[in-house]
C-alpha cells in the first residue's frame, strides 16, 4: 500500500513539474517576443479575448490587432534606455491540467544592465492544443495581506 501511494505521489509530482516547466517556457518565450517588439508573434501567447486588469479599469483585447495596439502603447511608454526584461520569480498554481495562475515578478533593465523598474503580475493561462496561453493579466505593485490590513485597523 505504501509503495502504491509513494508511486502515485511521484507520478503526480512529475506531472505537475512537467506542466510548470511548460508554463515557464511559455512565459520566457512571451518575454522574448516583448523585448524584441515582435508584434507579429506576440498574439501567439494569448487566448482571446484577453483581459488586462488594471487598478482603475479592465481592458479587453478581443483580437490580435487590439492586442498589438496595447503592446505598442505599452512599449512606447518605456524609457528610451530600456533594453530588456527578466523574470525574477514564479509562483505557479496549477488548478488542473488546463488552467494555471502564475504570480510572477519581473524587472526591466536599461542599456547599462541597471534595473529601471520592478513589478509583479498575475498571469492566468489555459492550455489549448498542448500550448499554454495567457487569457488574463493583472499587474500589481504589492499585495496587502488581510492580516496587514487588520493589524493596521486595530492599531488606529
Amino acid at each position: 500500500m505504501v509503495k502504491i501511494v509513494a508511486c502515485s505521489f511521484l507520478v503526480l509530482c512529475s506531472f505537475l513539474f512537467s506542466l510548470e516547466k511548460d508554463i515557464i517556457q511559455t512565459l520566457e518565450d512571451y518575454n522574448d517576443a516583448f523585448v524584441a517588439e515582435d508584434y507579429k508573434n506576440l498574439p501567439y501567447f494569448f487566448d482571446f479575448p484577453v483581459s488586462f486588469n488594471l487598478k482603475d479599469k479592465s481592458i479587453i483585447a478581443g483580437n490580435k490587432l487590439k492586442l498589438r495596439l496595447i503592446y505598442k502603447k505599452l512599449r512606447g511608454g518605456l524609457p528610451e534606455n530600456y533594453s530588456y526584461s527578466k523574470w525574477e520569480n514564479f509562483n505557479i498554481q496549477v488548478l488542473d491540467d488546463t488552467v494555471a495562475i502564475v504570480d510572477a515578478s519581473f524587472s526591466r533593465y536599461d542599456n547599462d544592465d541597471s534595473i529601471i523598474y520592478s513589478g509583479n503580475g498575475f498571469y492566468t493561462l489555459r492550455k489549448i492544443d498542448s500550448n499554454w496561453k495567457i487569457y488574463s493579466l493583472t499587474p500589481y505593485d504589492n499585495i496587502i495581506k488581510s492580516t496587514d490590513w487588520l493589524m493596521e485597523y486595530i492599531s488606529q
